[in-house]
């Protein structure tokens, strides 16, 4: 493509050779003029071919680029928020640190065991309410 463009690029006056002297006009038209423009329309052919394939290789691209920064901001969001609940959790194991210096760190877990136990037979107790509930209810 590129040496054709270069062939066709020259001036016009060296591009069309000077008609023969007992050459007609239909002559001159149909042997040299129509092959020059034949590879002219070639290499506009060519070139315009080549512009599409660049143009949807760009959109193509720019689509992708675009997925890219949509996702780049949803991760910068999400560590926005993960930052802030790393804050308060900070806070939390904070002001456990501070109750269990304070009470005496096995005083402390005894209390959580107590707590987790009683959470786990409340959940039990609500299963087992459910359970008798759906057999009724069939």
């Amino acid at each position: 493509m590129e040496m054709l463009a270069a062939k066709y690029s020259d001036d016009p006056e060296k591009l069309l050779p000077e008609a023969g002297a007992l050459e007609s006009a239909r002559a001159y038209r149909e042997k040299k003029v129509k092959p020059i423009l034949a590879g002219i329309v070639k290499v506009l052919r060519s070139v315009y071919h080549a512009y599409l394939d660049l143009a949807s290789k760009f959109d193509r691209l720019q689509s992708s680029y675009n997925r890219e920064v949509s996702k780049n901001n949803t991760l910068s969001d999400r560590l926005g928020d993960v930052v802030s609940e790393n804050r308060a959790l900070r806070n939390v194991a904070d002001d456990f640190e501070r109750v269990s210096r304070a009470y005496g760190p096995e005083r402390v877990a005894a209390t959580v065991e107590a707590a987790k136990r009683q959470e786990q037979a409340e959940k039990e107790q609500k299963r087992v309410v459910r359970q008798r509930y759906d057999r009724v209810s069939r």
